[in-house]
């Protein structure tokens, strides 16, 4: 009996752990990807792919009080993907890329200690598509 409590008690403290620890993600990336590349440190994510359907989530941090903002660029040979970002807490567009589309440009700025989001989601099964964002500092 006591070894049944106790498989009980360890089953229920693994469920908790693997439950609690996911509950600090603000987004969670879901997806299916062939010949995916990613890339993701505090100040730059990039990630290119083959196929890909569903959500992908990536995060910058701008650790300390500068002004900053996003540079960025992204192409895409088939299919529809939007692409938003969250730095207060609201997802707010950011761009929609098209089959033989590209992008090349920047946000506004951000200021705090903060981390950024950004977030790709796409509209079916997309080919052949390279996104890059970079974190800099602005100029003052």
């Amino acid at each position: 009996m006591k070894k049944f409590v106790s498989v009980i008690i360890a089953t229920v403290a693994l469920i908790l752990c693997f439950t609690l620890s996911a509950c600090g993600n603000k987004y969670v990336s879901h997806y299916s990807a062939m010949l995916m590349v990613r890339e993701n440190t505090s100040n730059k994510a990039s990630v290119t792919f083959d196929t890909f359907s569903g959500t992908y989530v990536m995060k910058l941090k701008n650790n300390g009080a500068d002004e900053v903002f996003i540079t960025y660029e992204a192409t895409l040979r088939e299919g529809n993907i939007k692409v938003f970002y969250d730095f207060h807490d609201v997802k707010l567009n950011l761009f929609d890329i098209e089959s033989d589309g590209s992008v090349d440009s920047k946000t506004e700025t951000f200021t705090g200690n903060k981390t950024i989001y950004i977030i790709i989601e796409s509209d079916g099964t997309c080919n052949d598509g390279s996104f890059s964002f970079v974190l800099e500092k602005s100029e003052k």
